[in-house]
């Protein structure tokens, strides 16, 4: 299980593949509903009116554990106190003594990743042999990582996959015999054998070879497909999820070259996506190989910026894909109170949240007070589709 995690710009990177391009933690909280079918969340209304707050409760998503809890707590005075909510998202920045806004309700906005200066997840495509022999010192880098399996392989049977999926890595679908061609039957077979094997649902893919046919098959089975061209992902951007950009390191990369990557888009608040084949060594050929050492050093340098956020593909994208779905909508006002309601993307994982902030008042849902978190946020469970800001 991984503590601290770290943001990088708004970068999102996508599709590796084995030859030239180109699962998720699972978050808790908050009342999940079966996600996916698009429906609106009821209006949820009403005064908070001095009780007590529970966190809510809910089920799990993802392919692994969600990390970095936080340590959010009630307001003072006469305000309703809560317990910390457990979101899986990672402790941003920052001193942790901020005051609750006292001002007028307003001002409702989600931040942009989660409270850091931008993103970067790492995958890993086609169950490579290199990944299987250098794991322990991967998994030592402390930080969550996407692992695609090609299931057709005879090395996604390897028992290093149960370990990820238990260290809180995420596993996704990189289909079973890893064609340029599929009708959704290959695509299929991963599935099942990733649902079968290790008992989690895969909720990103990545397409091999970067092939487009991909793209229309994840947009009914998957939240996100990863592809194979770089670019950089924006908070409320129009980047396709069922094409996700992804830098794909030349062989032998340097740390260098790959820190100008994250530092790139960590000027830019955005996200970024590595894809990576594999390792120097091995005995499948990975392609454009890196060196270990050159890969590590990358990532310790990440995670000493601080400010960058490092996790999965489906977390960091279930943040992503949930602020544009919470940002799109309007609130309406009734007794006293505004209420949003949204309508989350089909394929969606339960148990995730966003971090707003608000210029004062009282955020409710299910009629429940949410807790201020003195990082300066309120987090917002999605299942319930609706959350309300009263006075």
């Amino acid at each position: 299980m991984f503590g601290a995690l770290f943001l990088l710009g708004a970068l999102h990177f996508s599709g590796c593949s084995d030859d030239g391009g180109g699962g998720g933690s699972d978050g808790s909280g908050g009342q999940p509903t079966a996600s996916g079918s698009g429906t609106s969340g009821s209006v949820t209304s009403g005064d908070p009116g001095g009780t007590t707050s529970t966190s809510a409760t809910g089920g799990t998503g993802g392919s692994g554990t969600g990390t970095g809890g936080n340590d959010a707590a009630g307001g003072g005075g006469s305000d309703p106190v809560g317990p910390a909510v457990d979101s899986g998202l990672p402790t941003p920045p920052g001193a942790g003594d901020v005051a609750k806004p006292s001002g007028a309700p307003g001002g409702f906005k989600v931040i942009d990743w989660a409270g850091f200066a931008g993103a970067v997840s790492y995958s890993f495509d086609d169950s490579n042999s290199s990944q299987i022999q250098n794991y322990d010192a991967l998994n030592a880098l402390g930080v969550p990582f996407t692992f695609y399996l090609q299931t057709g392989k005879n090395e996604s049977n390897d028992p290093v996959w149960q370990r990820a999926l238990t260290d809180g890595h995420e596993l996704g679908n990189h289909t079973k015999s890893h064609s340029s061609e599929d009708n959704g039957s290959d695509t299929d077979a991963a599935t099942q054998f990733i649902e079968d094997k290790f008992g989690v649902r895969p909720w990103t893919m990545a397409a091999p070879n970067g092939s487009s046919v991909y793209t229309g098959i994840a947009r009914t089975r998957f939240l996100i497909n990863r592809g194979v061209s770089n670019a950089l992902i924006a908070p409320n951007d129009n980047t396709d999820p069922f094409t996700l950009p992804s830098y794909i390191p030349p062989t032998g990369a340097s740390a260098s070259v790959m820190d100008e990557q994250v530092t790139s888009a960590r000027t830019a608040k955005r996200w970024r996506t590595f894809c990576i084949h594999g390792f120097n060594g091995g005995s499948d050929g990975a392609y454009q190989p890196i060196a270990l050492q050159a890969f590590v050093d990358h990532v310790e340098h990440v995670k000493d910026l601080g400010d960058v956020w490092i996790d999965s593909i489906v977390n960091i994208g279930a943040y992503w894909l949930g602020q544009k779905a919470v940002s799109s909508v309007t609130g309406t006002q009734a007794g006293g109170g505004t209420t949003w309601t949204w309508q989350l993307p089909a394929n969606f994982p339960p148990g995730k949240y966003v971090r707003v902030t608000v210029t004062g008042g009282t955020l409710t849902q299910n009629g429940v007070a949410l807790p201020w978190n003195p990082h300066g946020y309120y987090e917002v469970a999605l299942d319930p589709k609706s959350v309300t800001l009263s006075p």
